[in-house]
């Protein structure tokens, strides 16, 4: 609640320089102001006045209690000067509107002008009242109090930020009305630069705490006290670093130097921003960055560079490991009395040799010091979320998945599936391309293909030709029965086995129908298919038989 009335002092002065910035502007005739006005004014003004009574007995009371009622006293006197500084700011919001149109106010403002004049004490005052409040929590805690502990360490730092920051918009504001003080700006500049200093250390203390539990954690990765440690103290640090960075921010504010604490920053989170972009700052972090890496590769590079030498000869011989398994794989499968199909063989061909190399990356990831635990934990999760996210393509990936296992059709089969006719040019697990009779290629979903029926006309060794033709009522049948015979015979691609069928069908509207049902197999079909019509109808035409059109008996009746 201190915070709040300094808030409102400065919003009082505020006004206030407003107001006197106007007054030079004022014409040189002030008028009186209203009687109406001037008895709210007056009203206003005894109101403030018996406020200030108030908080000052408020004050004595608060001196000599203890314990509840201290903290009851205190919260009283917090909202009593929270309600005098607000109707303080409402007057002289009022005082300033009524200064713009010539009125006569010099008596309330007098009054306002030296209710800023404390706030210099009263701002001190709340510094070490706040500063008292701010205590580091003990390290011998557990977890979850250390947590809690930190969080309440976090607002009592938010209160004496808040609290500095009104002390630099105060002398900004008193440097516009000429009551600025050298002695303030001299105790603001100690106070945040000390403030600096010690939040610098918290944040060094914290990240060496960091640090030794990480290392704990890595000894002792199944010590849940440790890890919850580990995890408290990584949000001190954050807090340490954004307490730090509000320090920063005031320090830029005075103009006072900064770039040892924002190099500090920079190092810690690793992000830049227009405040630390300065040439000390950069060439503080350059030098740290390049001592840093000397001393790395003088204490740690011939270890390391032993390490990358095993970590790529792990890889180069996993990778040829990888190749022979897929070479002995695919012989094994070629020569296997089992038939596969080609997507089968290839997944399998594939899987064998990304498992030998994915071994060979493990392998050599843990000569590296990577704990190989959290590293495949991470992947599970990874998996799970991508799962999640690319349904639909599992979705093609599982119908692939039963193509594969039920082999409806394989490569240079022809097949009606998904809505589509054509031969098989290529599978995979997710789609499946097919190369049309007019040569289109279409990428087909396997999860489409499955989901609907699937015509494999190559499927058998053997397909039947079937073929209709009509003839007229008047033509003989046994001819049309012998003739069809006779084609189906001199073909030298009709099979004899199974027998071909040739009968009298239906007796339709116009014509009399025959099916003719050769065998043949199945890559002679289309030849076989054309080359029995072209027959059947020079044949009919030379025994005389015709093939009627479509005829329609019409019977007038006459009435």
């Amino acid at each position: 609640m201190k915070a709040i009335k300094i808030l409102l002092v400065l919003l009082c002065a505020s006004h206030l320089a407003f107001a006197q910035e106007e007054e030079a502007t004022v014409p040189a005739a002030i008028q009186p102001l209203p009687n109406e006005t001037a008895l709210d004014f007056s009203s206003r003004t005894q109101t403030i006045e018996e406020l200030e009574t108030a908080v000052a007995q408020l004050r004595r009371n608060y001196e000599g209690a203890e314990g509840l009622m201290a903290k009851l006293y205190a919260s009283r006197v917090d909202a009593m000067w929270a309600r005098m500084f607000d109707e303080t700011v409402q007057l002289a919001v009022d005082i300033a509107e009524q200064q713009e149109g010539g009125f006569d106010v010099a008596e309330y403002a007098e009054m306002i002008h030296n209710n800023l004049r404390v706030f210099p004490e009263e701002s001190e005052e709340a510094l070490k009242r706040l500063r008292d409040g701010i205590v580091f929590p003990n390290a011998d805690m557990s977890p979850a109090d250390f947590v809690i502990a930190d969080q309440s360490l976090r607002r009592a730092i938010r209160k004496f930020d808040f609290v500095l920051q009104s002390m630099v918009t105060y002398l900004d504001v008193a440097e516009k009305l000429g009551i600025q003080e050298q002695s303030d700006v001299e105790l603001l500049a100690r106070t945040l630069e000390e403030t600096a200093a010690n939040r610098s250390s918290f944040l060094h203390l914290a990240l060496d705490d960091v640090s030794v539990l990480r290392a704990a954690a890595a000894a002792l990765p199944t010590d849940t006290d440790v890890l919850a440690r580990q995890a408290a103290v990584e949000a001190r640090v954050k807090i340490a670093t954004a307490t730090l960075q509000s320090a920063v921010d005031l320090m830029n504010e005075m103009e006072l130097d900064t770039s040892l604490y924002s190099q500090q920053l920079v190092t810690t989170t690793g992000e830049l921003s227009a405040d630390v972009l300065d040439v000390g700052v950069i060439s503080g972090i350059i030098k740290d960055w390049t001592s840093s890496v000397t001393e790395s590769v003088t204490t740690e590079g011939p270890r390391l560079t032993f390490r990358l030498f095993i970590v790529i000869v792990i890889l180069f011989i996993f990778i040829n490991l990888g190749k022979a398994a897929q070479a002995v794989t695919k012989r094994a499968l070629r020569s296997s009395k089992v038939q596969f199909s080609a997507l089968l063989s290839e997944m399998v061909v594939k899987s064998v040799k990304n498992i030998v190399i994915l071994f060979g990356i493990l392998i050599a990831l843990s000569q590296l010091g990577i704990s190989l635990g959290p590293l495949l934990a991470g992947l599970g999760i990874a998996g799970f979320i991508v799962g999640f996210a690319l349904q639909d393509t599992l979705s093609n990936f599982a119908s692939g998945m039963l193509i594969l296992i039920y082999k409806p059709f394989d490569v240079g089969d022809f097949v009606t599936a998904g809505g589509v006719t054509g031969k098989v040019s290529h599978m995979s697990l997710v789609n499946t391309t097919f190369k049309t009779i007019d040569n289109q290629l279409l990428v087909v979903p396997n999860n489409l293909i499955w989901s609907s029926v699937i015509t494999n006309v190559t499927a058998q060794r053997l397909r039947r030709v079937d073929l209709l033709f009509g003839v007229a009522y008047s033509d003989d049948i046994e001819k049309v029965e012998k003739v069809l015979r006779e084609i189906v015979d001199e073909h030298e691609l009709v099979l004899e086995k199974p027998e071909p069928d040739i009968h009298l069908h239906e007796l339709g509207d116009s014509s009399v129908n025959f099916v003719c049902r050769p065998w043949v197999k199945t890559e002679d079909y289309w030849e076989v298919y054309w080359d029995m019509l072209r027959t059947v109808k020079m044949r009919f035409d030379k025994e005389g038989i015709s093939i009627p059109f479509p005829q329609r008996d019409v019977h007038m009746i006459q009435e």
